[in-house]
């Protein structure tokens, strides 16, 4: 006949207590997948999630405006363009060959150059 100790720890435990630990550790890691789409997302990891290739277009930077509104900065055969998009459409804003400016002193020089209405493009 077996001991009463032995067929006491044989016996899983079927209580409440073991669904709410196995139900948390599911919402844990479910939390953790949508926590980790969610930066991939915002932070743009590894280009789009839909057919992500390596292509002459990039985007080199995006400044949200408002709500659906923003400016962007894309690259396409090494030349920068700034782009207005909005809900409604696109805008070419501005398109150039020039880097970015390295001092202060270059951004004001090209927009006093830029203001006065002068231009080498």
């Amino acid at each position: 006949m077996p001991n009463a100790t032995a067929t006491a720890l044989m016996v899983p435990d079927s209580g409440v207590g073991s669904v709410l630990k196995m139900s948390a550790a599911l919402f844990f890691i479910l939390a953790m997948l949508l926590l980790a789409y969610y930066f991939m997302r915002r932070f743009n990891f590894g280009g789009s999630f839909c057919g992500a290739r390596k292509g002459e277009l990039e985007i080199v930077d995006r400044l949200p405006l408002g709500p659906r509104q923003n400016v962007t900065v894309i690259r396409y055969r090494d030349r920068e363009l700034v782009i207005g998009v909005t809900h409604d459409k696109i805008t070419l804003l501005h398109a150039g060959d020039e880097g970015h400016a390295q001092t202060d002193s270059d951004f004001a020089g090209y927009l006093a150059k830029e203001h006065s209405g002068t231009s080498d493009s």
